[in-house]
């Protein structure tokens, strides 16, 4: 059963305060368009990054009744990186109810200086990534290479270990990125064992055959693959062979986020789709 609209309404008040605090940026790891995209999230952006239509986004801003899911309330809290009370105040004023106990709420958005850096590496891929490896920010050149950073919830172990373009686009997949994703894995579950999101992660991912049985049959452990060398064939090189080391940086005053870089490791610091035509 749908809350009142006079409720709806007085919790639409504050979703509109809530998503005017958010900085475009913050959301931009997502968010199609110019990287450099500033601003407050609009209602299309929030509809966006939930999957859903404006018109139904806007529906839960305007108190409009509606069959709101839990899913849904929570994709909203997520993308607006609502806090345990504000995500307790958004689910008993639309629906009654009280949010998932397994579900906890995000961290607080990369600090704008963070997401500065980020961009200076260019024309370097770099992204950030929270504990879950869910991809909170990327840059310019991040998105060249890795078009699906800019899909709604991108998510790097998802990607790596099921997308089943990782495995022709990430050479040497099993022994390069499967055993390694695999090793951090392991750590993170032991580290925060009562983690709903690397609960829900680690069951996605052995829900495939072949990660299953590297996940049964190995013990390795990693904690960051600082300095990884692989070897990559993506589109946005023309089927080029491009050989690249990633490095892990921990910023101080966000330790829930890991900070990566990928640099190559020829001469070259530009892709093909970079360089003059001739």
């Amino acid at each position: 059963m749908t809350a009142p609209l006079a409720e709806g309404q007085a919790v639409g008040r504050l979703l509109r305060a809530w998503r005017h605090r958010m900085d475009r940026r913050s959301a931009h790891g997502s968010l199609g368009g110019s990287h450099r995209s500033r601003g407050r999230l609009s209602q299309a952006d929030v509809a966006r990054l939930t999957g859903v239509s404006e018109g139904w986004y806007r529906a839960l801003e305007t108190g409009t009744r509606r069959d709101f899911s839990d899913a849904f309330l929570q994709a909203v809290a997520d993308v607006l990186r609502l806090d345990e009370a504000e995500r307790l105040t958004l689910f008993l004023g639309v629906s009654g109810r009280r949010p998932p106990e397994e579900h906890t709420a995000r961290p607080s958005p990369p600090p704008a200086a963070v997401l500065d850096l980020l961009e200076v590496q260019n024309p370097h891929p770099a992204y950030l990534s929270d504990e879950s490896w869910n991809v909170v920010a990327a840059n310019a050149t991040m998105a060249r290479w890795f078009p699906w950073v800019r899909e709604p919830r991108p998510n790097l172990m998802r990607w790596v270990l099921l997308a089943p373009e990782a495995r022709t686009q990430l050479l040497d997949w099993e022994d390069d990125f499967a055993r390694v994703y695999l090793a951090m894995l392991r750590i993170a579950a032991n580290r925060n064992p009562g983690s709903p999101r690397l609960r829900a992660l680690i069951g996605d991912l052995l829900t495939d055959a072949d990660c299953r049985r590297i996940w049964s049959d190995e013990h390795a452990v990693v904690e960051h693959p600082d300095g990884h060398r692989i070897r990559l064939r993506l589109p946005v090189h023309e089927g080029a062979v491009v050989e690249v080391t990633s490095q892990v940086l921990l910023p101080v005053g966000s330790r829930d986020l890991r900070f990566v870089i990928v640099t190559r490791n020829d001469a070259a610091t530009a892709g093909p789709e970079q360089r003059p035509t001739p």
